[in-house]
């Protein structure tokens, strides 16, 4: 594993002491205070499976379903594409501002119900849309579903997660985030069976359905906020009971160094990776969201580029939990990076498929680093800053990342409109994309001069 900071945190007079050895040490999950009892199921597990399905159910609200409706909407109503990208747009960088808020109140109370409630009203805003009759309608629900999903949804694995697993960081996040790639799959070849035999409006209830159906129990009954608040640790570690000498003396717990919202704003390591996240950002949703516009427009047939779109997440999925395990052991703004440079090779791909073979060989390059990505862009969040406020640092860095994701499929309906074409506003992505794997690369892991117990807080 790659170099991990730890500290001494003193705990309350009931809390077990462990030594680092001991954490990582396999056999001191075997004791429990009870004796030799073998220790109940680690929770976490629990909450990667419940992550996992909000995500997937919150996959309904990003470009590349989005996108599937642009072309039978534009043509009913006559919209440029522009104007059925602006409210994505607009409800985009809106969602980023609110998440400044909305990071803190997960920290401090967890996702239950935040996200119990998230799932009920964007559930009823895909049914509404599907009844639409008017720009101004689709304009208020699309602008609405798009905040609430930036504000919630795209928090929650970098959010939740982190607070769960530390030593297993990684490959919690990888899994937990294998329920959006499966989103991406699954729902483009719902929306297109069900176009065939009725049409856009109910697809997009069918949508809206699913969302309840996929995530609304699950985030009800068993999100929970940390490990602590039901008396477990991170990673399901126990304390190791020969250390305790003296029942009910203060012990201490190994605990992860975090940085405050404050601390993290005076490295240079949070501008250099939101320098690169936001650059990707910025590529990566203008073609998410105008892939089946473009690949349909260079004479793909339907089948072919619809297949291009279900196998980019297929191919992302096992890349999403190789990188966890990966990560784990090697830095991960060098992953990152790389992660980059691919994407810009299958972009090269994308300015040159005209034809089945070459829009899936895209989508199998372009799958594979988006997986990469969707892991490192959470792992490397809370392995440079720790977990105790990592809600209240995304949450920082959203408004940002979400004005780049809001533009990206703005400016290239813009430059489509204009031009009649993508191929200039992805040539700029490729160069766009080689700068942002030189800032991931240039990040180090920033080091913090005082203790958990002493550090500041927001």
């Amino acid at each position: 594993m790659h170099t991990r900071r730890w500290s001494a945190q003193i705990t309350s007079a009931s809390s077990w002491s462990r030594s680092t050895d001991s954490y990582m040490n396999d056999d001191s999950t075997k004791r429990t205070d009870a004796g030799n009892k073998p220790p109940r199921r680690f929770y976490g597990w629990t909450i990667i499976a419940v992550v996992s399905c909000v995500s997937f159910a919150g996959g309904v609200e990003t470009n590349p379903i989005l996108g599937v409706f642009q072309e039978p909407i534009t043509s009913e109503f006559g919209w440029t594409r522009a104007m059925f990208t602006l409210p994505m747009a607009l409800g985009t960088f809106a969602g980023g501002l609110a998440a400044v808020f909305m990071g803190p109140v997960m920290d401090r109370h967890g996702g239950r119900w935040v996200m119990t409630v998230a799932v009920i009203v964007l559930g009823a805003l895909f049914i509404a849309m599907g009844m639409m009759h008017s720009l101004w309608q689709y304009f208020i629900l699309q602008f609405l579903g798009r905040t609430l999903v930036a504000s919630t949804f795209f928090l929650i694995v970098g959010v939740i997660i982190p607070k769960w697993f530390i030593a297993k960081r990684g490959r919690a996040i990888g899994i937990a985030s294998l329920g959006q790639r499966l989103g991406h799959a699954a729902y483009p070849v719902i929306i297109g069976g069900v176009m065939v035999f009725s049409g856009w409006r109910v697809a997009l209830i069918v949508l809206g359905i699913s969302v309840w159906v996929i995530a609304l129990l699950p985030s009800a009954l068993f999100l929970r906020r940390r490990p602590e608040d039901i008396g477990q640790y991170p990673d399901g570690r126990i304390p190791d009971l020969r250390s305790i000498e003296v029942p009910g003396s203060p012990l201490e717990l190994i605990e992860e160094v975090s940085f405050s919202r404050k601390q993290a704003l005076r490295t240079p390591a949070f501008y250099f990776l939101l320098g690169a996240l936001a650059t990707q950002s910025f590529v990566a949703t203008g073609i998410n969201f105008h892939w089946y516009s473009y690949l349909t427009g260079n004479g793909v047939s339907t089948t072919a580029t619809v297949a291009s779109m279900a196998i980019a997440p297929l191919m992302g999925m096992p890349a999403t939990i190789i990188t966890g395990f990966i990560v784990e052991k090697v830095p991960p703004q060098f992953v990152l990076a790389s992660a980059y440079l691919l994407t810009a090779t299958s972009v090269v791909i994308l300015l040159f498929a005209n034809s089945a073979p070459v829009a899936i060989l895209f989508g199998v390059m372009y799958g594979t680093a988006a997986g990469i990505q969707i892991t490192n862009n959470q792992v490397i969040w809370a392995d440079f800053f720790g977990r105790n406020s990592i809600g209240a640092i995304r949450g920082l860095i959203s408004p940002i990342q979400m004005f780049t994701n809001a533009l990206g499929p703005l400016a290239a309906a813009l430059w489509f409109d204009i031009t009649g074409g993508y191929v200039g506003i992805f040539g700029i992505g490729i160069a766009l994309l080689v700068g942002a794997s030189a800032l991931a690369a240039s990040a180090r892991k920033p080091v913090l001069n005082s203790s958990p117990a002493s550090a500041e807080t927001d």
